[in-house]
């Protein structure tokens, strides 16, 4: 299992419109969204599980090739200072 984690560090005054246009979007999957709460704020950080880099590389293409992602793109440059992305290899689960 591959984890996509994206950490945004969001401009001040401007976290609420960007939680609205995240969550207006159609990802093609699940995902898991977390707002900061204590220490560094204007965070969001989003977490999608894929079976494989396959998978994960065919859902963002077809993201990528609408219309709707271009216009959210736009909108989303004007709201963020800055993205980190980061893979990760579920190895164990407990419970």
């Amino acid at each position: 299992m591959i984890i996509e984690r994206w950490e945004f560090k969001i401009k001040p005054g401007y976290l609420e419109e960007a939680k609205n246009l995240i969550l207006s979007m159609d990802w093609g999957r699940a995902y898991k969204l977390l707002e900061s709460e204590v220490g560094e704020l204007y965070r969001l950080t989003s977490f999608i599980e894929y079976e494989s880099l396959a998978e994960m590389e065919q859902t963002w293409n077809g993201i990528g090739s609408t219309p709707e992602y271009e216009s959210f793109l736009k909108k989303w440059q004007l709201l963020i200072n800055s993205t980190e992305r980061t893979l990760w290899r579920s190895i164990e689960i407990s419970g």
